[in-house]
């Protein structure tokens, strides 16, 4: 451990360009209201990325969290 306490590595985002919308934030569909109708991206909700985390990297961040740095 570090003198200062112990230091966690936070897990971070991995981002990606949506696929559904191309990375616009919306899409334009044919609907009931009429054809070519400009709609919300609802893959990544307007956005225009997917963000994700990695699995194992949030599972090691609550183990060290909370089982490794139990003050004692």
């Amino acid at each position: 451990m570090a003198e200062n306490g112990p230091t966690l590595s936070i897990p971070v985002k991995q981002t990606k360009i949506c696929d559904n919308c191309g990375g616009n934030g919306y899409i334009r569909i044919d609907t009931v209201d009429g054809p070519n109708q400009v709609k919300q991206c609802w893959v990544c909700e307007s956005e225009g990325e997917l963000k994700k985390y990695v699995q194992k990297d949030v599972d090691n961040f609550i183990y060290e969290f909370y089982f490794n740095n139990r003050v004692q």
